[in-house]
């Protein structure tokens, strides 16, 4: 019977260790499995078959076979890397070592300091001299590094003065071939006018070819930007406009005074109150004004009695969601207009209850096809798209009843 001291001492390699070898590139030993052995014996000799054949016993009699310093070395002998390993099992435990006391800052500090005033340097190939070149010195004609320069090879380059004959020089260059002249234009360094290709190619030495092109016409050209005139100002006659207005002139459909800040409120206030009296404007615009609620009131009358206005334009002014909500409301008394802009005002929040309350407004008008405002609603914006599409339904047909009574 064995005693608790003849007995091996358990195994400090973790099982877990041998099985997850995952980045191990050399083969690992297997046992014939237990069906092959004869009694509780193991083979001396363990060959080509991989850790998973082996059972749990054939391991641990493996292992009770090593010594306690073979099972230190195999409790060593992993991979840091592997990703399979926690990482408190990736390094071996090296603190056999008894602390030598509390820790100290300015102590480890000090000793490091002498430490490293104490240790030689590092003894170099070619010491250091003054003015010399350590190492090889690359050879740019060569593409190579070389010590020393080839023979043959000049170490300066040839100084030309082309001050002497200049009527010669522009004679040679004038009858000289395109693919000469890219040629000196790399050496000269004029990248601008050269493609990437037959720069380096110059600097290089090497001919131009088809692949980089012989020409000057290879280069990119820059974008010529497009010069843009200035949109011009605003030339509307306002008081023109007012006097045709209040006398109901039939040829005055439309007025535009975009963009005129300039213009004073009470001009403003009077232009609006004249296009009332008119029956034929289709077209009214006043939009960036600057105009508030205390003028923009007005056209509340004249979208309610002007039978003949189609488009209405108010965009990037100072009005105020319930403004424009009532402007939306009195669309329905004549229902005659097809275009309504009131986008970019100073209030770009409008509210879900004004919301809901223009695009019940929208939805109860039969003549819109067209709406400039911004919803931060999802649903007003559907049911919006939904009631336009339903009126260009309705001019759609309204046109295909026309064509076939015609």
């Amino acid at each position: 019977m064995e005693t608790p001291e003849s007995q091996p001492p358990p195994p400090m390699f973790p099982r877990s260790r041998i099985y997850h070898s995952y980045y191990s590139e050399e083969k690992t030993f297997s046992a014939p499995s237990a069906n092959t052995q004869q009694g509780n014996q193991l083979p001396s000799k363990v060959y080509n078959k991989g850790l998973k054949d082996l059972e749990d016993n054939d391991i641990e009699g493996l292992l009770s076979k090593l010594s306690i310093d073979e099972l230190e070395d195999l409790n060593n002998d992993f991979d840091p890397d592997n990703s399979m390993l926690p990482p408190s099992q990736r390094c071996r435990d090296q603190t056999d070592k008894e602390p030598t006391g509390p820790y100290k800052r300015d102590n480890l500090l000090k000793f490091l300091e002498e430490k490293a005033k104490t240790e030689k340097d590092w003894d170099d190939v070619c010491p250091y001299t003054p003015g010399v070149k350590r190492g090889k010195v690359y050879d740019s004609d060569s593409g190579r590094n070389s010590e020393e320069p080839e023979v043959g090879k000049m170490e300066m380059p040839i100084e030309i003065d082309l001050d002497d004959d200049e009527e010669e020089l522009e004679c040679a260059l004038v009858s000289a071939p395109e693919k000469d002249l890219v040629d000196l234009a790399g050496i000269l360094g004029m990248h601008n006018v050269l493609n990437q290709p037959q720069y380096y190619n110059a600097l290089k030495g090497k001919t131009q070819d088809e692949t980089t092109g012989t020409t000057f016409n290879g280069i990119i050209q820059s974008y010529v930007p497009r010069i843009v005139p200035d949109e011009p100002d605003n030339d509307t006659d306002v008081e023109s406009c007012i006097n045709r207005l209040r006398e109901d002139d039939t040829d005055l459909k439309e007025v535009n005074i975009n963009n005129m800040k300039r213009l004073s409120k009470e001009r403003i206030r009077t232009l609006i109150e004249a296009a009332c009296n008119s029956k034929h404007i289709e077209k009214f615009s006043l939009a960036n004004t600057a105009i508030s609620d205390s003028e923009a009131r007005g056209l509340i009358e004249l979208i309610e009695t002007s039978p003949s206005l189609r488009v209405l334009n108010v965009e990037s002014n100072f009005l105020t969601p319930e403004l424009l909500a009532k402007l939306l409301r009195s669309t329905l008394v004549t229902q005659s207009i097809v275009e309504f802009k009131a986008d970019n005002q100073r209030q770009s929040v409008l509210g879900n209850q004004i919301e809901m309350d223009m695009m019940m407004a929208i939805e109860e008008n039969e003549s819109l096809l067209r709406v400039g405002i911004s919803f931060a609603s999802m649903e007003a914006r559907h049911r919006v798209s939904e009631a336009l599409e339903r009126n260009y339904e309705r001019v759609r047909l309204r046109r295909l009843g026309k064509d076939t009574n015609a």
